[in-house]
């Protein structure tokens, strides 16, 4: 059996703890067992279900770049070390890791396979990263790729990169939705709009909230949720302050984090994705194993992961008023939202399978395994 070591530098990212661990749960069919690295234990970890007893803590691991990282950085390589001694490779889930794993490998004598879940925009986060160092590159859709491989003016001669497009677990998604809705929720009207993820500025919750006025005055009655958790206090307050701002206190629901959103996502009439950036939503692909309508921004992977008017909307970014006249569409239209989401179902089992991603991803780790052999041995 071999081993990779995984740091996760952000473990409150529900999605990319969903990729993980659906990635746990082939590994032992594909001869590979996982050991994970993050800088805290957050409830999230359990939540998702990633086994305890092969994560480790780090504190280290989070902020290399800060004064505070810099001056723990000799003890984040000591225990990276420590624990990769037994490992054929490092796994850096998420981009701020991957100089650590970088220089651990070194020391070791083993590769480091990165993933960049990102989609920047400038040059500068890319590199301040040392993207350029990577000879083994994961991406979640062409376009995250051809954004890394332009802000570093091409990668390094010998790098080998790959697209793996993320799979979905439909059948543990569907017993999920399965379960009863939150209390709080389960008593809102219809019809149901929402969007899923992180409220961060790059997943644009502003935009949904803009777009409700005209929403609710077509289509009176409407229930807008915004499921899940801002990156901080003050984000949250800025948002609860427009929803007042904008009348919408009745209308507009800030639900914060739930560890098991699916119930919420099944219920929603049109879910909605007015995304300024973003590689390959893993919240888009949830939705469509719910075979839900989605109306979505056409930035980043998305369009490669939905056909534009087949299996789903796409309407330019930050712009309200399209959003607002995409979803009333929609919400008028109880055929239209049911083709959309089969073709979007279709799409999922077809394109975007489990199989694929976990044969993709272990694909990758034996070839980056094999080389760092056969270096070792020269």
């Amino acid at each position: 059996m071999k081993r990779a070591l995984v740091t996760l530098g952000h473990p409150r990212h529900a999605g990319m703890l969903r990729a993980l661990r659906v990635l746990d749960d082939a590994a032992e069919a594909h001869g590979w067992e996982l050991r994970y690295v993050v800088p805290s234990r957050e409830p999230l970890l359990d939540q998702v279900g990633l086994p305890a007893e092969r994560t480790a803590v780090v504190p280290g691991l989070a902020g290399w770049r800060q004064w505070r990282g810099r001056l723990a950085l000799p003890a984040t390589l000591r225990s990276l070390v420590r624990l990769g001694r037994q490992a054929e490779l490092f796994y850096s889930e998420t981009l701020s890791t991957f100089p650590y794993c970088w220089w651990a490998g070194k020391l070791l004598g083993i590769p480091t396979v990165v993933h960049v879940y990102s989609s920047y925009g400038s040059a500068r986060s890319y590199r301040k990263y040392g993207l350029g160092w990577a000879r083994h590159v994961i991406a979640p859709s062409a376009d995250s790729l051809e954004l890394a491989r332009t802000a570093l003016g091409g990668f390094a001669p010998g790098t080998r990169t790959r697209v793996v497009y993320n799979g979905m677990d439909i059948e543990r998604i569907a017993r999920d939705a399965a379960r009863p809705l939150p209390e709080a929720l389960a008593s809102l009207g219809r019809p149901r709009v929402g969007m899923v993820g992180n409220l961060d500025w790059r997943k644009n919750p502003r935009a949904l909230i803009e777009a409700t006025p005209a929403i609710r005055a077509a289509v009176p009655g409407v229930q807008v949720l915004l499921v899940g958790a801002c990156p901080d206090a003050a984000s949250e307050a800025q948002l609860r302050e427009r929803v007042v701002a904008l009348g919408l206190e009745g209308c507009v629901t800030i639900t914060g984090f739930l560890a098991n959103p699916f119930p919420v996502v099944r219920a929603l009439d049109v879910l909605v994705h007015p995304a300024l950036r973003d590689p390959f939503p893993l919240a888009l692909l949830e939705g469509m194993a719910l075979a839900r309508p989605i109306v979505a921004s056409a930035v980043g992977g998305i369009p490669e992961m939905l056909v534009a008017g087949e299996s789903g909307v796409l309407v330019p970014p930050d712009d309200r008023d399209a959003l607002a006249a995409a979803v009333i569409a929609l919400l008028r239209d109880e055929a239209r939202r049911h083709s959309l989401g089969q073709a979007a179902f279709r799409r999922l089992t077809t394109r975007f399978t489990l199989q694929a991603f976990a044969d993709e991803m272990f694909s990758v780790f034996d070839q980056a395994a094999q080389e760092g052999r056969a270096r070792w041995r020269r």
